[in-house]
């Protein structure tokens, strides 16, 4: 199937782009340009959806391609036994979040960027689109997604610089560059992303912050040194691998599977304040108090778990003003999430775009409230290699 013939996708893509226009994540003419002439279902062929597949051809395919929705396009089995499920490892990112990371990005023509997770190519023919041909590099851990994006994007008449490898290591060879944008979450700048930004450049990165899911806008200030604030907008990605056979990030696991010895106590915080905190205000807090952290509810339950440990808090009070919760794990979790809660409470809730981050090159790199030079801040974990 010619996938560049298929007809009546420009109105589509002209509708999508039109609705992010609508929604204000897309207003610079050149990126307006770019959505509306860039073919999506090129690089989308078919969509993982559920438990089957829509592909190129069957009646849903192009209106599923150019809708704003994020689309899976690849998997990796992880976990053993009954455990055993399927985790994304490639999607064409939903659309809007797409338009507002690039608004972020700052960019203009001639500008040299850089792109870590090629992915399905899309995201990388837009930037093409906007930058001017030469002026893209990207790289992807795994090979196989570096050559389909290479045939789709030359079957759209671009060339940029591709490349497997760890994004971790950036890619020198096309550098220095005055942007660089990644479209899989970190939870620390590596090194070289800052060595191979130029003086003033650009970095936008997913923040691998649990339910937070902010984006980093950091620039360098420094010849040694990003940083910038917390941009709140919810922009959740797959984790930034060092593996092309795994689905995981580095200190990644598939969840807390040892039940170990439940701990049995109960608590004066109700489990309803929070999960019913709007937005991710407290999802980041609890996170920089317990990296990993991760918060699901229940109709009886809220569940909070890292990789290590697990607790569970009854929505149902035994008794006035206290609530049943079960912990087990290295850590006592919900003694965490109690101390970060009052924290919270005192530094007045304190929202997202309160926080900053300061990465230098050679140093801790941590998150601060209000300034650098706060009396809070709290250090970055620093992945240990797969």
């Amino acid at each position: 199937m010619d996938l560049v013939a298929v007809a009546g996708w420009e109105q589509r893509a002209s509708a999508l782009t039109d609705g992010l226009v609508e929604l204000g994540v897309l207003l610079d003419p050149d990126w307006i340009k770019a959505f509306k002439g860039v073919p999506r279902h090129v690089f989308v062929p078919k969509v993982l959806r559920g438990g089957g597949t829509i592909s190129a051809g069957d009646p849903e395919w192009l209106d599923l391609v150019y809708s704003d929705e994020t689309l899976r396009t690849q998997t990796i089995a992880a976990g053993e036994g009954v455990g055993r499920h399927e985790i994304p490892t490639s999607s064409s990112s939903r659309p809007r979040v797409m338009a507002a990371m690039l608004a972020r990005l700052g960019a203009r023509r001639g500008h040299r960027v850089l792109e870590i997770g090629t992915g399905t190519g899309y995201n990388t023919a837009l930037l093409g689109h906007f930058l001017g041909p030469g002026n893209v590099a990207s790289i992807d851990i795994d090979p196989g997604l570096i050559e389909t994006a290479r045939e789709h994007l030359a079957a759209i008449g671009q060339h940029p610089h591709l490349t497997a490898g760890d994004g971790a290591d950036g890619w020198p060879e096309h550098g220095p560059y005055d942007r660089i944008i990644a479209t899989c979450a970190v939870t620390s700048i590596p090194p070289a992303w800052i060595e191979q930004l130029a003086d003033g450049g650009t970095i936008v990165a997913p923040f691998d912050a649990g339910e937070a899911g902010p984006l980093l806008v950091l620039t360098k200030t420094k010849p040694d040194e990003v940083t910038g604030r917390i941009d709140p907008y919810p922009a959740h990605f797959m984790p930034l691998r060092q593996r092309a056979d795994s689905p995981l990030g580095p200190g990644h696991t598939t969840g807390f599977t040892e039940p170990g010895i439940p701990a049995y106590g109960t608590t004066t915080l109700n489990p309803k304040d929070v999960v019913d905190v709007e937005g991710t205000d407290l999802a980041l807090f609890l996170w920089l108090h317990a990296p990993g952290l991760r918060l699901t509810s229940a109709p009886d339950h809220v569940f909070v778990h890292t990789d290590t440990a697990l607790a569970q808090a009854d929505l149902e009070p035994v008794e006035d003003g206290r609530w049943p919760v079960q912990q087990r794990g290295t850590t006592r979790l919900w003694d965490t999430v109690e101390h970060a809660y009052q924290s919270w409470l005192d530094l007045g809730r304190p929202a997202p775009n309160r926080f900053g981050v300061s990465a230098p090159r050679d140093e801790d790199q941590f998150v601060w409230l209000d300034n650098p030079d706060s009396l809070y801040s709290w250090p970055l974990p620093t992945p240990s290699p797969l």
